[in-house]
């Protein structure tokens, strides 16, 4: 079930839960908040400790956000990828740098999207945005680094291979399609434009877009 919200940087009605910390930047309070929630197993490094709260605020799921940032950047937040069109990734998320304008606007820097917590949020945020406008689905959440049907549909089988091999969910590892489109490029494309199946989890785990009760 897809939350009918918009994301939002800042929450309303708490501001220590959204992404500008009302102006302050503070990775020990992200920290305070953090060990407030009850965190599953899995979550035991440092640089997890924000996944769930940061799931929680944006209503997205903890176990497929960790599958994002893992794909990204190993959990890395200092990572940064230079891409072929000029532009860059930074942060655990890999945030593109075709959206700095806008955190920007929320007084989020580049040095700032390093920082483990901030970068987490930003990738909830932006996970979120995909999702609330491609739906519910493996390619609502493949968007979050392309809705370019193949690029997306190579995205969806990073993520599920990411889950299978955490375990946190069921399934078999599957073949990885090559960055470089090829001539069985039209099946693929094909297969991501009618992207039905919806991201299913193991039974323990919460819904893929937790309700705010939750």
């Amino acid at each position: 079930m897809i939350s009918r919200h918009t994301p939002t940087l800042v929450s309303t009605s708490a501001c220590f839960l959204g992404i500008a910390l009302c102006g302050v930047f503070n990775s020990e309070v992200y920290a305070q908040v953090a060990k407030k929630s009850q965190k599953p197993a899995m979550f035991t490094t440092e640089v997890e400790r924000c996944i769930v709260p940061a799931s929680q605020h944006h209503r997205v799921n903890h176990l497929v956000l960790r599958a994002i940032l893992n794909v990204e950047s190993r959990l890395n937040p200092k990572a940064v990828g230079k891409n072929d069109n000029g532009t860059l990734d930074v942060g655990i998320g890999q945030m593109n740098s075709i959206h700095f304008k806008e955190l920007a606007k929320h007084g989020i820097g580049v040095d700032q999207l390093k920082d483990a917590c901030v970068g987490t949020y930003v990738a909830a945020w932006h996970l979120s945005k995909m999702i609330a406008k491609h739906g519910n689905t493996w390619f609502g959440i493949a968007a979050y680094h392309s809705a370019t049907p193949y690029f997306n549909n190579r995205y969806q089988i990073l993520l599920r291979n990411e889950m299978v091999k955490s375990g946190s969910m069921e399934g078999k590892l599957q073949p990885v399609p090559s960055l470089r489109p090829g001539p069985n490029a039209a099946r693929t494309t094909a297969r991501a434009k009618t992207p039905s199946q919806s991201a299913t989890v193991v039974a323990s785990s919460p819904s893929l877009v937790m309700d705010a009760t939750q």
